[in-house]
């Protein structure tokens, strides 16, 4: 993509595989992406999430989603017994702090989650970028106030569900596997 980036994240759980994804969308086109998908909402809808919706409205959110300037990354690992469910979801966030900090995000937004977890990310983060010697500002953002935060939950959405749904999306999403 080659420009300034803004990235949006969020995760998914399915049995014993998490999926965390990133959303990277050129600073330039992030205004209208975010008008295409407030388009989307219903009268007295603050937010899209795709598990709650029909499929006709899943089929068309994706489609939205999918005609946007963005890539998206989704990193994911399959848990074996034993393998802890935050140690898995902390190598997922260091993978996704790799794939942001190459990527010349200057904004990172993460789906808001409970504050212990928040804290983690930002423990998990800070640790990541001290390392690497990066710097760009992050938080975490309620998903009702953060339309493209919709847009990555609508892609890792339906990478887990797989078939058609996943084929919607495959222009715009690389899937890595991420080994335990």
């Amino acid at each position: 993509m080659g420009s300034v980036m803004w990235a949006f994240s969020d995760e998914s759980e399915r049995a014993d595989t998490m999926y965390f994804g990133v959303l990277l969308v050129p600073a330039s086109r992030v205004p209208p992406a975010r008008r295409a998908l407030r388009g989307l909402l219903l009268p007295g809808q603050r937010r899209v999430h795709t598990a709650k919706e029909s499929p006709r409205r899943r089929r068309e959110l994706l489609d939205v989603v999918a005609a946007l300037d963005v890539q998206a990354v989704v990193l994911h690992v399959r848990r074996p017994l034993g393998l802890h469910r935050v140690t898995a979801r902390q190598m997922l966030v260091e993978r996704a702090c790799e794939e942001v900090s190459r990527s010349s995000v200057v904004s990172w937004q993460l789906d808001d989650q409970e504050p212990v977890q928040a804290a983690r990310d930002r423990h998990d983060i800070d640790g990541h970028l001290h390392r690497t010697g990066e710097s760009f500002v992050y938080d975490h953002r309620p998903s009702a106030s953060e339309p493209l935060l919709w847009a990555i939950d609508a892609v890792l959405w339906a990478v887990g569900t797989g078939g058609e749904w996943r084929r919607r999306v495959s222009g715009i999403v690389d899937v890595r596997r991420i080994e335990p």
